[in-house]
């Protein structure tokens, strides 16, 4: 399958089973939920550009880098922002061109506060460089994990407070329904926007899930099982990405 082809999901497979396992009103508010997404698998072939975990910076020679402590962050992933507007269209809100990319503090050190802010984490927009060659920067990355991009839809998880306010509090419904909808909705290993994929990671009040990433093999993250970077409704809308907050889930 081509990495950037536009495949969101059989969304009449999905509204079918949806609405075989939920009584009428609720499937309408559960089908109001949907949300476009991007999944991300790691892949074995590096296509040379797209996105990855880590890997050298593709930034200009100029670009600063992001600084915890006096100390550089840690890249964690680039998102290709020409391959995310291909796969969501006018979904995608940033440029179409060069890469997103996150940073967090190397030692996951800094206080998470989703109140007063983050400065444990970056969220930054680098334009593509003319060469297209990555630039080695003065701050940590992983080693690179080249990542297959798929555009997928997203649904809350069952036991999550919206999916109980759509099905009205049948836990039973669903709990079936997250079944049902195992062969039909994906769970991708890395996801872009959509619904946050845990339930025990902790959701900043007022954001939404920006990018989600499950450790990997050659990831350094101490005892965190997964990093997800939030971003507000009006900022998503509006392109920004100076007010992103962090969650991080512990094993």
């Amino acid at each position: 399958m081509d990495p950037t082809s536009h495949d969101s999901g059989d969304r009449a497979a999905l509204e079918e089973v949806i609405r075989t396992e939920l009584g009428a009103d609720a499937t309408e508010r559960f089908l109001d939920l949907i949300r476009p997404s991007v999944g991300f698998s790691p892949c074995a072939d590096s296509p040379g550009a797209g996105s990855t975990i880590g890997g050298p910076p593709r930034t200009p020679a100029s670009f600063e880098w992001p600084r915890y402590g006096g100390q550089p962050m840690v890249l964690l992933a680039q998102v290709d922002c020409g391959q995310m507007a291909r796969l969501l269209g006018e979904e995608w809100t940033f440029p179409d061109d060069g890469h997103l990319l996150f940073f967090h503090d190397d030692e996951f050190t800094a206080e998470l506060d989703f109140a007063l802010g983050d400065d444990g984490c970056r969220v930054v927009h680098v334009p593509a460089r003319p060469d297209g060659s990555p630039h080695e920067g003065d701050g940590p990355a992983l080693p690179a994990l080249p990542l297959e991009a798929r555009a997928l839809l997203s649904l809350p998880y069952w036991g999550s407070a919206e999916a109980d306010r759509a099905a009205d509090g049948d836990t039973l419904a669903l709990s079936n329904l997250g079944m049902a909808l195992y062969d039909v909705l994906p769970a991708p290993r890395h996801r872009l926007l959509g619904w946050c994929d845990s339930s025990d990671t902790p959701a900043p009040k007022g954001h939404r899930p920006l990018l989600q990433l499950e450790a990997e093999d050659g990831t350094d993250w101490f005892e965190v099982v997964n990093v997800s970077f939030w971003i507000r409704d009006e900022d998503l809308r509006a392109g920004e990405l100076g007010h992103v907050r962090r969650s991080y889930e512990v094993a």
